[in-house]
């Protein structure tokens, strides 16, 4: 088995009458795949459901930047 530091992934547009076939050789070679449908499922249920810094925070920040007496 591959750790992920060898990985590297791909994007395919598959014609939906080739998905099964396509899925059977990915099986063979023990390949991962998901759809992209999957891949936005995941990194959304990976985001934190409350920011870490509120939006007065941020603009605060922005502010102290921005109008900082140099």
């Amino acid at each position: 088995m591959t750790n992920s530091a060898t990985l590297q992934g791909v994007y395919v547009n598959v014609p939906a009458a080739d998905w099964s076939l396509f899925r059977e050789l990915i099986r063979k070679f023990g390949w991962k795949a998901e759809t992209r449908e999957q891949m936005l499922s995941r990194f959304v249920n990976s985001r934190s459901i409350s920011p870490s810094i509120s939006e007065e925070e941020i603009m605060e920040e922005v502010k102290s930047v921005r109008y900082a007496k140099s």
